[in-house]
């Protein structure tokens, strides 16, 4: 089978780039089907460098198209640059025009080229799969969402001429529509965006069995003999809702001294203000920060912790939502929205076994992780009912993979 693949090139991909050894961070999603296709298959893996998104950081910087072989992968990659290739002077939003069209333009001529199998686009190449999808049909195309966000759901009925142009490349004729279940709200997006007769896979994630370290980081160490730890996980991001975070604990600090401690895990563009926040309330002592960890402290990080808050704006099964539920811990995540669909699937699967508090409301989460501190026994409760209700929904990443990859193998049988 010859797939391309052709995805953004994610910031959890660069610094393999970069140095020449395939070692990603993040989107795992991204990188166990490519290193499970790289395997397998004839692959020609193209990614597209889009610089820019809300909160995406990117650290490459070519002026011109790479192609390179990278050490643990058996083919090689090409990246297309992105803005960098046009002249600085030109206005921004002509720029990511014209990296579009040229991106659009280069990858069409590696399918030529390459005469694939199966072609495979994620949203970020989103144009690749409706032209070809609309003007061939001897090969099949995947198009791959990985969630829904406003400007896909902004698409279905503004009448800006970008957003006409991605709701016509939404309904082509795509082969298979491949959907991550983030809590997005994905299923009415995916009703009212997608070709009637194109099928559609919503799958939820995978994650792993848990792995503690041998040795626990120094910076966790110093936090583990806090009492009442509460914990944040993810980008450090408006959206990502670490201002609720942080100011409801500061709520509780303001009634009560040194009565929780926040360990906050991860970085973005809200980091500074943040800091700048905790520092200028003067409960500093009250708070760590800590922008990057390996994957097994992670869940170090999860088993010290007596509560686990995300207040995600856009949905709550995200990949880091997922491995504290793995871990079992005390949750409490935002209310459904009903109006988008976010977080309907998330509450629906979760039931009773977290806390749920309206979204964007520092004083109602603050109250609720009040209550959770001086209740060990409902944080045991709620512990046990999440360990209870995951047997239901959660799978391995070996089978979450292993089940995308079939969709592709069985688009080419019936094809072929």
């Amino acid at each position: 089978m010859k797939v391309l693949y052709s995805t953004r090139l994610f910031s959890g991909l660069e610094s393999s780039f970069i140095n020449g050894i395939w070692k990603p961070t993040g989107v795992p999603t991204i990188y166990r089907v490519i290193e499970t296709l790289d395997n397998k298959y004839d692959m020609k893996f193209i990614f597209s460098a889009k610089d820019n998104g809300n909160g995406h950081f990117s650290s490459w910087h070519c002026k011109k198209d790479l192609e390179s072989s990278i050490v643990g992968l058996k083919h090689p990659i090409k990246i297309l640059s992105g803005v960098n290739i046009f002249p600085p002077w030109l206005p921004r939003k002509v720029l990511m025009i014209f990296r579009d069209i040229r991106q659009l333009i280069k990858v069409i001529i590696e399918i030529i080229k390459f005469k694939p199998d199966v072609i495979y686009c994620d949203h970020a190449n989103t144009l690749v799969a409706a032209v070809m999808a609309r003007y061939q049909r001897n090969i099949p195309v995947v198009f791959r969402v990985m969630g829904v966000y406003p400007f896909m759901r902004s698409a279905l009925s503004s009448t800006k001429i970008i957003h006409k142009i991605y709701r016509w490349a939404y309904s082509s004729p795509f082969a298979l529509v491949i959907c991550t279940q983030d809590g997005s709200g994905v299923e009415p997006w995916l009703d009212n965006a997608i070709n009637n007769n194109t099928k559609i896979e919503v799958l939820l994630n995978g994650v792993d069995e848990i792995t503690l370290p041998d040795i626990l980081d120094d910076r966790l160490k110093l936090v583990s003999k806090k009492k009442d730890i509460i914990i944040f996980v993810g980008k450090l991001e408006r959206y990502k809702g670490c201002y609720e975070f942080v100011e409801s604990v500061l709520l509780i600090l303001e009634k009560e001294m040194d009565k929780a401690h926040a360990l906050i895990i991860g970085t973005g563009s809200e980091e500074r203000q943040l800091k700048k926040l905790v520092e200028n309330s003067g409960h500093l002592n009250c708070f760590t920060f800590i922008d990057r960890l390996p994957h097994e402290q992670i869940a170090a990080a999860h088993k010290i912790s007596e509560i686990y808050v995300s207040m995600n704006h856009l949905g709550n099964l995200s990949n880091a939502n997922l491995e504290a539920i793995q871990s079992d811990s005390c949750m409490v995540i935002p209310d459904p929205q009903p109006e988008t669909g976010v977080d309907v699937v998330t509450s629906n699967l979760l039931g009773e076994s977290v806390i749920k508090t309206p979204i964007n409301n520092a004083n109602k989460l603050s109250e609720v992780l009040n209550y959770l501190i001086n209740h060990n026994g409902e944080r045991v409760k709620l512990s046990q009912a999440v360990n209870v209700i995951k047997k239901d929904f959660l799978w391995s990443w070996n089978r979450r993979i292993e089940l995308e990859v079939k969709l592709l193998e069985n688009l080419v049988r019936i094809n072929t």
